[in-house]
């Protein structure tokens, strides 16, 4: 499986917010001002077919950890979502998956980077942040 992941030290800092410990990372000592904030964990699966995605818009909150596979049913579909600089490409035998934390609130473009005739995703999809 193709797996693409944030860098750890990104990671860890975010997981320190979430009062979160990733296994192999030595603990931190961290001043306690407020209760953490308990943040969620999306595991989305994005399909394509025929030149469409689906689900085409992915709603997550800021702060929650994501992690979109891209399984293709028909063909090659390069995905890319450009905010992130995550590039990979999805087969009928091998689906590509993205991990990322959602930090900032807005609407970032998924866009298909392979074009293959008019069945060619329309429009791109979109992960929105709130």
């Amino acid at each position: 499986m193709n797996t693409k992941r944030i860098p750890i030290a990104l990671l860890s800092a975010f997981c320190l917010t979430a009062g979160i410990t990733l296994a192999g990372a030595a603990p931190a000592a961290r001043k306690s001002v407020a209760p953490a904030v308990a943040h969620s964990f999306h595991k989305i699966t994005i399909v394509a077919v025929d030149g469409k995605i689906t689900p085409d818009v992915v709603r997550v909150r800021r702060g929650d950890l994501v992690r979109l596979t891209f399984l293709s049913k028909d063909a090659t579909y390069g995905v890319y979502i450009p905010v992130l600089k995550l590039k990979g490409k999805a087969t009928p035998e091998r689906p590509v998956t993205f991990e990322f934390a959602a930090s900032s609130e807005g609407e970032y473009e998924m866009r298909c980077t392979k074009y293959w005739g008019f069945k060619h995703w329309s429009e791109n999809g979109k992960i929105v942040v709130e």
